[in-house]
């Protein structure tokens, strides 16, 4: 009996360890929404704002004149980082994105991107989600997935980060959501750059709200 009750317990810890492992949700995971702890609830309707339709560009900036890293401006971004003179546009890109919250942690969204310098429009899925205490962002691109981990700049603002390696993909957003409006400023280095330099590749989204 002593032995049939230690197997017992074994086995009940050995499913609830298992339990516990199937209940994990990867960050890249964009059908479940994770359960909320209660580290989480500080962020109850961070994204609430951006539920609707939106539409409008996406700027990209190429900086002809790389000079060395200045950590001022790069953590502190705004339109006027755009406006130096070494910056010419080299793409602008057509958005329509939809968002839909399904709870206060996590909100879906669909991305429509038309490239009109080739005619070609790509659809892409994600969420904005609250997990382990965290902010993220994750899109499913057709051949990519992209993920940014998010922090509060003051009630509007939401700034997006990711730092990857192999192959180098170091990005710094800037969001600010208002009733009607919502803009995005960023830079980035990728594969090839040097980050010792200023970034090479700089964002400007500008986007009005449908419904």
């Amino acid at each position: 009996m002593k032995i049939a009750y230690q197997l017992s317990l074994v086995i009940c810890l050995l499913l609830s360890v298992q339990a516990c492992t199937q209940s994990k949700i990867a960050v890249d995971n964009i059908e479940q929404a994770p359960k909320v702890q209660d580290a989480d609830k500080a962020y109850a309707d961070v994204y609430k704002a951006l539920d609707g339709q939106w539409k409008g560009q996406f700027y990209i900036y190429n900086d002809t004149s790389l000079v060395a890293k200045d950590g001022n401006i790069l953590n502190d971004i705004s339109l006027s980082s755009l406006q130096r003179p070494s910056l010419k546009q080299v793409n602008v890109i057509e958005v329509e994105q939809v968002y839909s919250s399904d709870s206060p942690y996590f909100q879906k969204v669909e991305i429509t991107d038309f490239y009109p310098e080739k005619n070609e429009r790509v659809k892409s899925v994600g969420v904005n989600k609250v997990q382990d205490g965290k902010m993220w962002c994750v899109v499913h691109k057709p051949d990519d997935t992209v993920i940014h981990e998010g922090s509060m700049d003051g009630p509007e603002t939401i700034i997006w980060q990711r730092n990857e390696q192999s192959p180098q993909r170091i990005e710094y957003f800037r969001e600010t959501v208002r009733a009607d409006s919502y803009t995005i400023i960023g830079w980035g280095y990728y594969e090839g750059d040097d980050p010792t330099l200023m970034p090479k590749y700089w964002f400007f989204g500008d986007y009005k709200r449908v419904k």
